[in-house]
């Protein structure tokens, strides 16, 4: 393709930051104004294919940027989890990661304190069981052992097991109807499963819940 003139730049009506541009007196594409001036763009102007390519690529970044800044907006996000929304609005590869890099950079990503923040949120609002901490994590694209990390951290401070017992405590006298004994103690063991919580912590639980009519020992 020979190269092009631009011969009109034109705010945009409905988004005073964007500027339609014109080649050979034809509407050609509409780009954020901070790419105006990164490129020089003016009246008078050649462009060549591959400048418009560059052009294009530099308003894709722009585009995905503010994209990711607006889901960010809401509340904190993962990695993983912007990673995902860009790519459902179908932006490269290559943008994306280059979109990331930025918002670490910016100190609006941070996989790391966003599980510990996501851990002592859930726990405090929930009282939810390590398992289930770790594997909500897990789900919003956090690694591993920062997951791991965050969740014994905060369960060095805070105790399973009497957490466990808020939620049995709650549940036990619900299941009352349930006139076979084996049936109500799998009832009670899968609720706290969902819950989050280990073997290890639920067995006693259910042993002493069953000897003594409901309550945690004093």
């Amino acid at each position: 393709m020979p190269e092009r003139t631009i011969t009109r730049l034109d705010p945009q009506v409905n988004n005073e930051d964007r500027v339609s541009v014109f080649l050979d007196e034809e509407f050609a594409f509409g780009v954020h104004e901070d790419i105006v001036v990164k490129h020089g763009l003016t009246v008078g102007m050649t462009l060549a294919p591959e400048d418009v390519r560059d052009i294009e690529a530099d308003e894709q970044y722009v585009n995905a940027k503010q994209a990711a800044l607006d889901y960010l907006a809401h509340k904190p996000r993962t990695e993983t989890e912007v990673r995902r929304k860009l790519k459902r609005k179908d932006v490269s590869a290559p943008v994306i990661d280059d979109v990331i890099a930025r918002l670490y950079e910016l100190e609006y990503l941070d996989d790391e304190a966003y599980a510990h923040d996501y851990a002592h949120n859930r726990f405090s609002s929930k009282k939810y069981g390590p398992v289930r901490i770790r594997r909500e994590l897990e789900e919003r694209g956090i690694d591993r052992h920062l997951a791991d990390v965050a969740v014994d951290t905060l369960f060095a401070d805070e105790d399973a097991t009497a957490a466990a017992w808020e939620h049995a405590e709650s549940r036990w006298p619900r299941l009352a109807d349930e006139d076979d004994p084996r049936r109500r103690r799998q009832k009670m063991y899968r609720y706290l499963r969902r819950r989050g919580f280990t073997s290890e912590t639920i067995r006693p639980i259910l042993d002493e819940l069953e000897r003594d009519g409901g309550h945690p020992p004093v």
